[in-house]
């Protein structure tokens, strides 16, 4: 099974990190690296990084037929 494009990670001070696996940084999204988060706030980010991928594929798909 292949790996996530996107993972949580716990930084030593109990704040969450989006972590880009594809590119080995941080997610930067609108300008804000996604580091120093809530878990909460983490959670949201990756739902919708996910789903703007999924949206990005799909979209692509349609686009080559």
């Amino acid at each position: 099974m292949p790996q996530e494009r996107y993972e949580l990670v716990l930084d030593p001070t109990d704040h969450w990190t989006v972590w880009d696996n594809v590119t080995g940084v941080p997610v930067v999204f609108a300008d804000r690296i996604l580091g120093g988060l809530t878990e909460d706030e983490a959670e949201a980010a990756l739902k919708l990084l996910v789903e703007l991928d999924r949206n990005r594929a799909t979209a692509a798909v349609g686009d080559a037929a």
